[in-house]
């Protein structure tokens, strides 16, 4: 599936999701197959982000991250659930810049997580408008994010990426005289 068509999808079942239409998000959802999971674990993540920075701006108060963690664990954490709202919170934390807090939550996991914050925090009454502004945003955020990477990457390492490296020029016999010299 190219770019442009998987983008498509994940905005249809993000669509779904955040309106609550379960039949259609499990539908979408399951048109979404292992050669698409990290593209679409970065248009989560990338999702997301967008929303707490509209929600919270991208410093979020301590004291609105335990109030929407109390809201969460208030409706997700029943009898036999292993839901952990505190995961829910590092997620958060995490696309506000302490990544390292994703290493806590098992990467299985997160996308459950992101619903849960992002059900919580969208009005399913969004409008397409809204919706398609969120997504520009999101698709915007990881396109940086790769290239950030990509770029840290061929940074760290060179002989790895095929980047050409800088030698050092080993000095020539009339350098090494006149610094003896």
């Amino acid at each position: 599936m190219n770019r442009e068509a998987a983008n498509t999808l994940f905005q249809a079942h993000a669509t779904a999701r955040l309106r609550g239409d379960a039949a259609e998000a499990t539908r979408l959802a399951s048109r979404i197959g292992p050669e698409l999971h990290m593209k679409h674990a970065v248009f989560l993540t990338a999702l997301l982000a967008g929303i707490i920075v509209e929600e919270y701006g991208s410093r979020p108060d301590p004291s609105d991250l335990a109030e929407l963690t109390k809201r969460l664990h208030a409706r997700h954490f029943e009898g036999g659930s292993t839901f952990n709202a505190l995961y829910a919170e590092a997620m958060i934390r995490a696309v506000c810049g302490d990544s390292v807090l994703l290493t806590e939550i098992p990467f299985a996991e997160q996308p459950s997580y992101m619903w849960a914050v992002m059900t919580e925090l969208v009005d399913p009454d969004i409008t397409v408008a809204e919706l398609t502004e969120r997504f520009d945003l999101a698709e915007e955020a990881g396109m940086n994010w790769m290239s950030e990477t990509l770029e840290s990457t061929i940074q760290n390492h060179p002989k790895r990426s095929g980047q050409p490296t800088e030698e050092p020029t080993p000095p020539t016999a009339d350098a090494s005289e006149k610094e003896s010299a």
